[in-house]
């Protein structure tokens, strides 16, 4: 589509603005003014469809231009209605999915920016909207709440008090991913450690040695990389969960490798 400044695209159909922000390909300033026209749309009309776009920015990061799609974050913040909120925490998961790791992710301050403009979402209106939403989350999201850098601004949203009242087995594991995501993204070390106290307090008997193991194969890892910090870390946490001095018996049969 040929540019052709902001007023021509106020005469667009809102279908015709989404299939335009939907093209990574589209001009930096196409966006630019296409996101200027959503923004004057209702509430009913863009918010779902902002959820289509900030889910088609998370899957081309590379082909977006993720200054301008900030504006996509504003037009949800600076929404009056609670349908925005829901927006927000419907793309939630995709865009804490993208802190995870990997090659292929958002910006840093892509997503600093959407967790910081969410959390400004505290009209009693959009409180209704958490109450409903946030016990939903599944427990990936949960603990990417935790290891994602990028993600301080939803530690008020207390994610580990989220991941204690998940039923077993998923507490467990998702208390165990914690205690490894944490380490291995060097994030405040006491995220770990209150995780491992959560387990040292009870956890699912069937998930128990192998998220031991979990641990202490990332502690070899470690170790292997001379990676001392880390092993540390890891060590302080096993001995939280499982403090139990080693006996004899184990050590001649190899178990429990991590307790003293």
């Amino acid at each position: 589509m040929e540019w052709r400044g902001t007023q021509s695209y106020d005469l667009l159909d809102t279908p015709t603005l989404t299939n335009l922000l939907l093209n990574p390909n589209q001009h930096r300033e196409i966006h630019r003014a296409t996101l200027s026209a959503f923004s004057r749309r209702s509430a009913e009309q863009r918010c779902p469809r902002l959820v289509l776009v900030i889910r088609s920015v998370i899957h081309n990061p590379s082909q977006y231009d993720q200054d301008v799609m900030m504006s996509a974050i504003d037009i949800l913040a600076t929404d009056p209605e609670p349908q925005a909120t829901g927006a927000f925490l419907e793309a939630l998961p995709d865009v804490l999915d993208t802190g995870m790791g990997g090659d292929k992710t958002l910006k840093y301050e892509f997503r600093e920016y959407y967790y910081t403009a969410l959390m400004t979402r505290q009209r009693p209106a959009d409180l209704k909207v958490w109450s409903e939403r946030l016990p939903a989350l599944p427990a990936r999201s949960l603990i990417a709440m935790l290891i994602d850098p990028a993600a301080e601004p939803l530690q008020t949203l207390e994610p580990l008090t989220l991941i204690e009242r998940l039923r077993e087995p998923d507490r467990t594991k998702a208390l165990f991913s914690v205690i490894a995501g944490v380490i291995r993204n060097r994030c405040p070390v006491e995220r770990a450690d209150e995780a491992a106290r959560m387990l040292g307090k009870s956890s699912d008997p069937a998930q128990f040695e192998e998220g031991m193991n979990f641990l202490n194969l990332h502690k070899n890892r470690y170790k292997a990389a001379r990676l001392d910090d880390q092993v540390q870390a890891i060590v302080d946490a096993m001995k939280i969960i499982d403090p139990k001095p080693r006996s004899t018996t184990e050590r001649l049969m190899g178990r429990r490798p991590w307790a003293s």
